[in-house]
């Protein structure tokens, strides 16, 4: 679907039909209403005599409460949010969550009589119109979202860029939801492929790495992954050149597992029921790449997706195989169901043979017991560089999108220890989410800067200020906001 459209238009051109249009103002009980609004006068004394009742009295400081329309026999409603003189961003995208489960896809006129920017009260509305549905036959599905319109003072100094990025980033979010809550016998890893290449046209450079292109490289260790497939394995590379030719790119790697049976290590029945979605980390990388592209921004940017299918098979990859990877590291695969450390080692050290990158941010759906450590509410964050590392830790603070930091710790490399090989897969159940992130940091060079994010728990199927239901795009808004600061 196309992103929710979002217009700016000054007060003096506020026309309301109140019969139909539903509309939000803001209040201040320490203010008296404002007497420039565009209201019927009935409509305006209606909410002097609100203001000052116990119902809006006790309506505690931002929060919300509608009111049937008093000026109809069949009323729309008002949607009336209490307001202080001071909140930051994070109230800023609350009102948008508000006003966009107020709204329900409604056209809506906000009266914006407030100094602060809206900008982030319209991405929220705009990220949080989304709905999966791409597979329905209904032709509604193809009516265009309803449009927001924001009417303001004469002279809001409004950012019309903002608005703009605002639209690139939804685009970019859209596209990682869509592709995650596609189901596995549509999204193969060949049409990832088509998905990916149609990026072509915002002047994203796309190139394939087919499998004898991997094999003849050396990812020894994403080539065994996908072996019991019949969809072949790829690895798709999206570039984008907005910088400086002579500046290193930062390099982003996406775990593409288009579905994941746990291989010969077999998951049960009720944990493969959503293993569609374990390719959101590369969804996360192509929705970043596309808004990055769509906005223009000035940086170098590589994206890496590797991109199997887990299954078991005649020829798949059995526990106990050992796999020299591209590294050249010997590693024995204790457990099939540990797939997605073995293409992403691959694909971090051929980041850094390639590309030389200034820094390297890997995203997976890596492990389930982040989600026992942190719920469905954080992302976990491991990294080898603490200024790196709370940089982005800031902006997703600023961001909305949660996130927490967890140690690299060598103790937890040496559960990884084996004697038939250099390094194993897996290294117990304690800390295991841990133990991961140190086999990923064994394929990163010295001095690096490398973050890796497990979002197996804040991927999907879980609410956040951006998303109602299914797939989130956790990370897409960290990331560009990220790559906006920090060039």
């Amino acid at each position: 679907m196309s992103p929710h459209k979002i217009f700016v238009k000054e007060k003096k051109n506020f026309k309301l039909n109140y019969q139909k249009s539903p509309f939000v103002l803001f209040l201040n009980e320490s203010e008296p209403l404002d007497e420039t609004l565009p209201l019927q006068s009935k409509l305006a004394d209606f909410l002097k005599k609100f203001i000052s009742k116990k119902t809006f009295k006790n309506l505690p400081v931002n929060k919300s409460i509608s009111l049937d329309n008093p000026l109809t026999l069949e009323p729309d409603c008002i949607l009336i949010i209490k307001v202080q003189n001071s909140f930051n961003e994070k109230k800023l995208y609350n009102f948008g969550a508000v006003i966009s489960d107020f709204k329900d896809q409604r056209p809506l006129s906000i009266i914006w009589n407030m100094s602060k920017s809206l900008t982030y009260t319209a991405r929220t509305i705009q990220l949080r119109s989304y709905t999966f549905n791409r597979l329905k036959l209904d032709s509604n599905h193809l009516k265009k979202c309803a449009e927001t319109t924001f009417f303001v003072n004469d002279g809001y100094n409004l950012s019309k860029s903002d608005l703009a990025k605002n639209d690139a980033l939804a685009e970019g979010v859209f596209l990682c939801r869509d592709l995650v809550n596609l189901p596995a016998n549509i999204l193969n890893t060949k049409e990832f492929e088509n998905e990916l290449k149609s990026l072509k046209k915002i002047g994203l450079k796309i190139r394939v790495l087919n499998e004898r292109d991997i094999k003849a490289i050396g990812m020894n260790l994403l080539f065994s992954v996908g072996r019991g497939s019949e969809s072949p394995s790829k690895v798709m590379i999206l570039e984008w050149e907005g910088g400086k030719r002579e500046v290193k790119p930062t390099v982003l790697v996406g775990k593409g597992v288009v579905f994941d049976s746990g291989g010969l290590s077999l998951k049960s029945s009720s944990g493969m029921v959503d293993m569609a979605m374990d390719m959101a980390g590369a969804a996360v990388v192509a929705g970043v790449l596309k808004s990055v592209a769509l906005s223009s921004l000035k940086i170098n940017l590589v994206g890496l997706i590797g991109l199997v299918e887990n299954m078991p098979g005649p020829n798949a990859m059995r526990p106990g195989d050992i796999v020299k990877s591209l590294k050249g590291d010997l590693v024995q695969v204790n457990n099939t169901d540990a797939e997605g450390r073995l293409l992403l080692g691959d694909l971090l050290w051929y980041s850094q043979l390639k590309f030389k990158p200034k820094r390297i941010i890997d995203l997976a759906t890596l492990t389930g017991s982040i989600i026992i450590a942190l719920g469905k509410e954080y992302a976990g964050v491991f990294s080898n560089d603490d200024k790196f590392c709370n940089e982005f830790l800031s902006i997703c603070e600023k961001s909305n999108e949660k996130a927490w930091r967890l140690p690299l710790d060598k103790k937890f490399k040496n559960k990884l220890s084996t004697s038939a090989a250099d390094i194993t897969n897996v290294g117990g159940s304690q800390g295991s989410s841990i133990i991961a992130a140190m086999f990923l940091n064994n394929f990163v060079k010295k001095g690096i800067p490398w973050i890796h994010l497990d979002i197996a728990g804040v991927a999907k199927n879980t609410e956040t200020i951006f998303s109602k239901r299914g797939a989130t795009a956790w990370g897409v808004v960290a990331l560009f906001e990220y790559f906006q600061e920090f060039s």
